[in-house]
Order: C-alpha cells, then structure tokens, then sequence
C-alpha cells in the first residue's frame, strides 16, 4: 500500500539540493537574531540608567527581565550583566558610566558574535590588571573579539588564559576570608512512631566530653551472658543513662524556667548538739547492660541515695519524660509534647 503523506514545502521555499543556500541562510538568521538580542541589551541598560524601580518597581533589572521575558533568575541575571557590561549607561547622578568591553559591545551590535563568546570576553577584561593603559586594553579586547568571530567559545577562554598569564602572571591577591565561628547545633524531634531522632553538628570540645561520656557507658555488659546488643544500641543506653544522671542532678533548671542557675543564699550553720552525719555520695550506676525502655525506678534511686539533701534541691521528673516513656498495658501512643 502506497503512503499519501507527501512532505510539506520548505517554509522559506528553497530549491533542494542546494547546501551553500540553507548554510547561507542559516547564518544570516543566526546574524539577526544576535544583532537583535544585542539591542535588547541596549534597551536594558537604558533602563537601569533611568531607574527600573522608578519606571516599573522592580528592585533589579535583571528581576524585570526575569518577569518581562518569562525565563529562568539564572538566565536572566546573565543577560542583565551582559547587558551592563557592554553598554555605557549614565549614574543616577548624572556620570557616565563607560561600559567593562566597548569594542565587544560594537562588534556584538552588529550580530558577529554569540553570546557566550561575549560572556568570555567580558570576563577576561574585568579580570585584566588595573595597571594596563586604555590603549594596551583596547589591543587585548581586539583581538580576542576577532578570534570570537570565527572560533568557539572554549578557543577565546584559550586565548583570554594566555593573555592574563602575560600580563598578570602573578595574578590578583585574594583576601584571606575570616574564619567563620561555628556555634553547635542540636535538632531533636518526635516522629509519628513515638521514637525520637536527633542529630546535631557539636564543637571539639563538646563533642570530645560528650565521648568520654558516652565510651566507657557503652561497652559491653560484663558477665558470662553474651551481650547481643549492637554498637548503635549500646551507645543509644548509654545516652539514656547520662539523661537520667543529668535529670537527678540538683542543679538541673525546672521545665518552662530561665536556664540560668538560681545562686541561693547560704544560712548560717544552727549549732547543734549532736554532729550531723554527712550523706553519702551518690554511687555511679553499674556499667552494664541497661534496658532500652526504663521507666522512673532510675532516677527514684539516683535521689533516694541524696535523702538527706534540701528539699529544695529535688524535682520530679521533668513531665515530657514521663510521657514519652510507654506505659505498661497502654498500647496507645505517647502524646506529643508541647514545645516551649
């Protein structure tokens, strides 16, 4: 069965065959488009000559090119910097402002050259020496504009290298930035599971203390008993085990409470007839195998051991603690607690 789909006519009605005809053609279109977009450059730097803000409220030129053209920020602000560099413009005040690459700009006007053979251009001449003459400038930008004409973009980076080699060889000093102080950080959330994550970014020597903690907490439980907890699970109890140690201290701050600690006042020692007995200091818990669900029996005995300190110094259990531990037969899960 014979198609009778026949091909469409060529839109510019070319005769076929003719290859030197579609080159010719396809360059002389290439050649207007840039030339085109060359005087939309112009048209921007007029523009931001007479104040975009004033004239459309846009902050930039390159954000009302961004709206009017309907493409991307990246694209945009490459095309207003473009059109910057190649344009000369006069200052709010009145100034002149000479444009970073004349002769690229004349030459880009009449459409000879794409657009990134220009964006090369542009940056090698706002990275030549300041103690260049503006006839030693003129002679770099020109040849590099007409190695543009004919050659790829990636031939003119070439050619730009060679140039600031010979006339900055050293190159321009960098400004050794300021060390940056990182501060520590601590995310902790709840997921819907009831577990918690946390992950935190922590300095040396924070996270040096918090180690010693945690490394001698996290070895395996001794005895005969083979303990089959992983490391991850070992570290995960000996974490809980530093929480309810830091949780019966005395000087921990009570919830929705300054962090700061309150000094009290110390009285004067009352005379007495028979010498007060000193408590014990309170014992480290054993450094063995420690359930990973522990309820409130570990801090229970961490302040019975200090019975006879003031009651001022005991505080209950913070309340979040108690409700994200599970309870027994409450197969529900925990709330989640409110953030202060």
């Amino acid at each position: 069965m014979t198609s009778t789909n026949t091909p469409k006519a060529f839109p510019l009605n070319l005769p076929e065959g003719d290859a030197e005809l579609l080159l010719d053609e396809l360059q002389t279109r290439l050649r207007e488009g840039r030339r085109l977009f060359a005087e939309v450059g112009q048209i921007l730097a007029e523009i931001e000559a007479r104040g975009v803000r004033d004239l459309y409220g846009y902050n930039s030129i390159a954000a009302f090119y961004e709206h009017v053209a309907r493409v991307p920020r990246a694209e945009a602000q490459k095309v207003a910097s473009r059109a910057l560099a190649l344009n000369s413009r006069r200052a709010r005040d009145g100034t002149s402002i000479d444009p970073v690459a004349p002769l690229t700009g004349e030459s880009a006007s009449t459409g000879a050259l794409a657009e990134a053979g220009i964006d090369r251009i542009v940056t090698v001449m706002k990275r030549l020496p300041d103690h260049l003459d503006a006839d030693e400038r003129l002679d770099a930008e020109k040849s590099l504009v007409e190695l543009a004409t004919v050659a790829r973009p990636r031939d003119v980076t070439m050619a730009g290298t060679d140039l600031l080699a010979r006339h900055d060889p050293d190159g321009k000093p960098k400004d050794d930035p300021e060390p940056k102080r990182q501060r520590s950080e601590f995310w902790l959330r709840q997921k819907r599971t009831g577990r918690w994550d946390m992950r935190g970014n922590l300095d040396p020597e924070t996270g040096a203390r918090l180690n010693a903690l945690l490394v001698p907490r996290a070895y395996p439980a001794p005895g005969e008993v083979a303990d089959d907890r992983a490391p991850a699970e070992r570290r995960g109890d000996a974490f809980a085990e530093i929480v309810d140690l830091a949780e019966a201290g005395p000087d921990i701050p009570a919830p929705r409470q300054a962090a700061e600690r309150v000094t009290e006042e110390s009285q004067p020692a009352q005379p007495s007839e028979e010498p007060a007995s000193h408590p014990k200091p309170t014992q480290m818990p054993p450094q063995g195998h420690q359930s990973p669900h522990r309820g409130d029996e570990g801090v229970q005995a961490a302040t019975a051991a200090g019975g006879s300190r003031n009651v001022a110094h005991r505080r209950p259990p913070r309340w979040w603690a108690r409700l994200s531990r599970p309870r027994s037969g409450n197969p529900t899960q925990p709330h989640k607690p409110l953030t202060a």
